[in-house]
């Protein structure tokens, strides 16, 4: 066989490689490669030396690329008070719960009621395919532990079929508020791998609720605003 049609295949067939592996991955560079001359014998062991640089970079973006598939991507949606808005389950024109907003919370004007339930709602934008790792919610409660004592019921991520209408609770804070004063009610699936926790957005719609529960014995005039929503954040992974 002719050397020279030998070393113009061997340089050609080796430019290809090395850009169709170095160009889409940006990653490292064949150094020490061996140019070969037209019409000029190829050695074995600078044939071989070639080979070994261009394994040598391959095997290096192999491991970079099985590094970057294993790490497993995480990411959150947070939402301030000023997000949510009033929640009711009916159509009257007046409600107990009037949502008030000031400063960096919201809170419940109770105008004449003494025992209610108060609901704030949001709608939550989470990726296609992603899995929900967590949720949870910065509150303040003054009353807890007093005769007037309220709290926030446990805050429910909800997931709205757009088939059939119907809403489903798919995770939910573990406690209510528990104690006086800023704290943060978190929740954690215990199936981390229910189908229900993988978003999908071609068939379901997705709110945060957050209710909360006053006492018969608060005063509506005064104690709407002892029970205060910050913001809340849904963790997730994608795969």
């Amino acid at each position: 066989m002719n050397t020279t049609r030998i070393t113009r295949w061997f340089n050609g067939g080796l430019v290809l490689l090395v850009g169709s592996l170095s160009t889409p991955l940006m990653a490292s560079d064949v150094t020490g490669l061996t140019t070969f001359v037209p019409n000029t014998p190829a050695l074995a062991e600078e044939v071989n030396g070639n080979f070994d640089s261009v394994k040598s970079a391959v095997d290096d973006n192999h491991q970079r690329i099985t590094d970057l598939e294993a790490k497993v991507v995480d990411g959150a949606v947070s939402f301030s008070a000023f997000a949510f808005s009033e929640w009711t389950s009916s159509n009257s024109s007046s409600s107990a719960c009037q949502e008030l907003r000031i400063l960096n919370y919201v809170y419940f004007d109770l105008f004449w009621a003494k025992s209610a339930s108060c609901s704030l709602t949001t709608p939550v934008h989470l990726p296609q395919g992603a899995t929900v790792t967590e949720l949870s919610c910065l509150v303040d409660d003054a009353l807890y532990g007093t005769t007037a004592d309220s709290n926030f019921y446990p805050v429910t991520l909800r997931q709205l079929d757009l088939t059939t209408a119907t809403t489903n609770s798919i995770l939910s804070t573990s406690t209510s508020s528990s104690n006086v004063g800023l704290q943060t009610l978190t929740a954690t699936p215990f199936d981390p791998d229910a189908p229900e926790l993988v978003i999908d957005n071609t068939q379901y719609a997705y709110t945060l609720m957050v209710t909360a529960n006053y006492a018969d014995d608060v005063a509506p005039a005064v104690d709407g605003n002892t029970l205060k929503l910050h913001g809340c954040t849904v963790s997730y992974s994608l795969p």
